[in-house]
């Protein structure tokens, strides 16, 4: 299992925005575990299909998270998305099956964003925020995804997104 507060501190030192094929390019000094994930994230990413639309897109922020408590991956805050890739860590990164996915969560489909900060972990830092993010699916039904030990240092840059969600609902919606 990966490191959230190493891999976030190593995360945070990278100057933002930047485009998302800067950052797969972007070189770090992790260890072990780190290094093996954050390997698996980027070749998965670089080999995904719809991958050459997102390359050029500003990052905002970039952090590590857990999903479900069965998955650990990252996430990439978009001027208009959400973007994550994530693993099983259940699984060896490295094995014969990668488990990887990506998802996206384009603000027009978002309803909702929440942040949760558990207050005075000073120990850990990296593993306090939980972010819920509903939306709306393929059917029209909401659907609440939930990411936790999300960057708390990242807050305002959610706060940031979902303002800009819900301004440009409303210019839509006009």
């Amino acid at each position: 299992m990966i490191s959230y507060q190493t891999m976030n501190i190593h995360l945070n030192k990278i100057v933002l925005p930047q485009t998302v094929a800067h950052i797969l390019e972007s070189k770090f000094d992790f260890t072990d575990a780190e290094l093996e994930f954050i390997n698996g994230a980027n070749q998965f990413l670089k080999a995904h299909a719809g991958i050459e639309n997102y390359k050029v897109k500003q990052v905002y922020c970039i952090g590590t998270c857990l999903f479900n408590f069965t998955r650990i991956g990252l996430y990439f805050l978009l001027e208009d998305e959400v973007l994550t890739i994530s693993t099983s860590n259940l699984k060896k990164i490295n094995g014969e099956e990668p488990d990887w996915q990506v998802r996206h969560f384009p603000f027009k489909t978002i309803e909702a964003l929440d942040l949760e900060m558990v207050e005075n972990l000073n120990d850990h830092k990296y593993e306090a925020g939980i972010l819920y993010v509903t939306v709306i699916n393929d059917k029209g039904i909401s659907r609440t995804h939930v990411l936790h030990n999300i960057n708390p240092e990242h807050i305002h840059c959610f706060r940031d997104f979902y303002t800009n969600i819900m301004e440009n609902k409303r210019i839509r919606g006009a």
